[in-house]
Formats: C-alpha cells, sequence, structure tokens
C-alpha cells in the first residue's frame, strides 16, 4: 500500500501514519484513504474488541492466542502488512456492485479497545506479573484522522455517510457529530452502526473510568445500553436531516460471547444469555424507533445455525453477507443505497412486533 502523499491518485488505496497518533500497546497508528471520482464521502470506523478491564487489558488478540484458543478480547495494532486486509465487503472497492466503490473513503483501522472514544492511559498486571499501561486513545486518533480528512476532502461534499462495524459502529456514531462540523452545509448525511449492540450495566463505569470519554459525552453514558445512550447523544448535536441507521442479527454470537463475559464472567453462549440479547436488542430498537424520528433499523436472523441458534457478526465485512438478500428480499447494500437515495426502510420489522418482553 502507497504512503499518503499531496499526489493522490483516484482508486488507489493510500496508507497515512498519524503523528501522535497511538495503538493500544503504544506503536505507532495507521489510517487509509481513497480518492474517489464524485462528490461524496464514506467515513468507515473499523471493530475488533474491547478491553473494559485488567484482566481483558492483558489479553489481547494475538497469533498465539488464537492458535492455543485462548481467551482474546481485542486487536492491539494493526501491522503495515494488515492494512489492506480490512478492505473488504463494504471498502472492497473493486467489486462492482459496491454503491460506495467511486466515492472518497477514509478508513479509520481499530487498535486502541476503547470503541474509538477512550482518552486514558490504563494501568493492568500482564500474565507474568508485568506492570504496563493499554493506551485507550481512540478519540485521540480521531481528532488527527480528522485533520487530514478535511485537507484530502475540503469542499462539502454532496452525500457524508458516517459508518462502522462491531466497535466502529459506537465510535461512528459517538464521532459522527464532529465529523460533521468538517462539513456543516452538508444536506446528505447518514450514520450507519453494523453489529452494534450489547447491554451491561458496566459501561457508565468503563466509559468514565476506565477509557475516560471526552466531557461531552459523559452525560449521555448513564445507563446499561451504550448504544442507545450514543444514538441520543448523537441526535441531540446532528441536524435534523441526519438519517440513522443501525444493523443487527439478532443471535449475534461474537456480541453474545461477549455479553456473557462482561455479566457473568464466562466468555461463551448460553441459551439465556442469547434470549437476554435477542430480547434486549429488539426492545431497545422498537424504543429508539419512536425516540428519535429519523431511526430506521434492519435486523434478521440469517444465517442462523441450527444448533445453537446463533447468528452471524459484521456483515458490512463479507461480500456474501452484504450482497446477499438476506432479509424480506434485502441487501444492505441495496438498503445503504435507498438510504442514501432519500428512502430510508426498516427491515425486519417482524421481530420488533414479536418482542412482548419488558427488559429491566
Amino acid at each position: 500500500m502507497k504512503i499518503l502523499t499531496n499526489n493522490v491518485e483516484i482508486g488507489t488505496w493510500y496508507r497515512k501514519e498519524l503523528e501522535g497518533g497511538i495503538s493500544s500497546n503504544g506503536k505507532s497508528y495507521n489510517i487509509t484513504f481513497k480518492k474517489g471520482t464524485t462528490n461524496k464521502l464514506l467515513v468507515f470506523f473499523v471493530g475488533g474488541g474491547f478491553s473494559w478491564n485488567e484482566e481483558t487489558a492483558s489479553k489481547p488478540i494475538t497469533v498465539s492466542s488464537t492458535l492455543r484458543k485462548k481467551e482474546a478480547f481485542y486487536v492491539r495494532e494493526i501491522p503495515l502488512w494488515q492494512l489492506p486486509l480490512i478492505h473488504v465487503g463494504i471498502l472492497n472497492t473493486k467489486d462492482n456492485r459496491n454503491p460506495f466503490s467511486d466515492w472518497h473513503i477514509l478508513t479509520i483501522p481499530y487498535s486502541t479497545a476503547d470503541f474509538h472514544i477512550g482518552n486514558n492511559e490504563y494501568p493492568y498486571t500482564d500474565a507474568k506479573g508485568n506492570n504496563k499501561v493499554i493506551h485507550h486513545k481512540g478519540a485521540n486518533n480521531i481528532k488527527k484522522a480528522l485533520k487530514v480528512l478535511k485537507k484530502l476532502v475540503p469542499e462539502t461534499p454532496d452525500n457524508l455517510v458516517i459508518a462502522g462495524t462491531s466497535a466502529g459502529g459506537y465510535g461512528c456514531v459517538a464521532h459522527s457529530p464532529q465529523i460533521k462540523n468538517l462539513y456543516p452545509d452538508c444536506k446528505n448525511i447518514l450514520v450507519y452502526a453494523d453489529s452494534s449492540y450489547l447491554k451491561s450495566p458496566l459501561w457508565p463505569n468503563i466509559a468514565k473510568e476506565v477509557w475516560k470519554v471526552s466531557d461531552d459525552l459523559k452525560p449521555y453514558i448513564k445507563s446499561d445500553d451504550l448504544m442507545t445512550d450514543l444514538f441520543h447523544y448523537a441526535n441531540s448535536r446532528m441536524p435534523s436531516h441526519t438519517v440513522f441507521l443501525h444493523f443487527c442479527s439478532v443471535g449475534d454470537a461474537e456480541i453474545v460471547k461477549f455479553m456473557n463475559k462482561m455479566n457473568h464472567e464466562k466468555l461463551s453462549i448460553d441459551s439465556k444469555t442469547l434470549q437476554a440479547f435477542y430480547d434486549d436488542l429488539t426492545h431497545a430498537v422498537g424504543k429508539l424507533k419512536k425516540e428519535i424520528p429519523n431511526y430506521h433499523y434492519f435486523l434478521t436472523d440469517h444465517g442462523k445455525d441450527p444448533k445453537n441458534g446463533t447468528t452471524p457478526h459484521t456483515f458490512v465485512a463479507t461480500a456474501k453477507l452484504f450482497y446477499g438478500k438476506i432479509q424480506a428480499g434485502m441487501s444492505i447494500a441495496n438498503w445503504l443505497t435507498q438510504a442514501c437515495e432519500g428512502k430510508p426502510l426498516d427491515i425486519g420489522i417482524e421481530f420488533v412486533e414479536n418482542n412482548t418482553s419488558t427488559p429491566e
């Protein structure tokens, strides 16, 4: 991948190491960019787990942890050779089906384990008893990335899509006001969180004590439903014409495992936690639909495992799930395209209507 310079060729992916940017392990941090042929901009936040205490901080995802099938919770850095690997699914601009193939695209990789919103140096003790620090500096990286973006795309885009998957879904919603502020005159703005929902009573403490989020965010992160809190935060600061989109599969296996670990200390899937996730998600989506005027959702049970009832995670990350007609004859790619054209839809209404539970 080429290094970003002042001479940017259309259609070529570049990387740029951010001066002062930092990954969770203290190593450098890079963003990637592709110049398009149309005056439209996609800012995409990548995901990759998260850390919320000393135990999880001491267990990053490594080759060793993967091969030995050990518990691991977050991507601690993104080596240069891995950067091209994030350009899949919605970021694969060589696929002629991709509705964003001719857009300008800024990709924000993820290596701070804090949903891109942290401002802290969190001390912990690793498995060998060594004192270390995990750099929860996602907000720092975003601030620096947006300065670069404004230089690369100085003019107001005709369409602005701020999107992210998994941990990146939280980040894109949380940082949407900052990105909007770069282009205050943009009339077509869409904020899209993919595979982002997890309910836990730990969120307020994590946000304020472990990640130390900005003073702007703190008053909003006050419940056990971080995604809902962030949508309300963004809605309070975005123009009224902003369209908010939210996708999730109703038995997301990865989220259920993390939810069980956060709430019950078990990184595993069981029927009780799976049902709780389904109930919490569908209840929250129905509530957000009533509370935020331009909120639209896409829920699906596509790919449901007949053995344990779980469904896939991060649908926009693979061509099969991004372009496949996964629910009511609709693909995520087509759903996004229609929303960009001013025709947002709710998909998977039956999941919301059939939820008769009343989560606490």
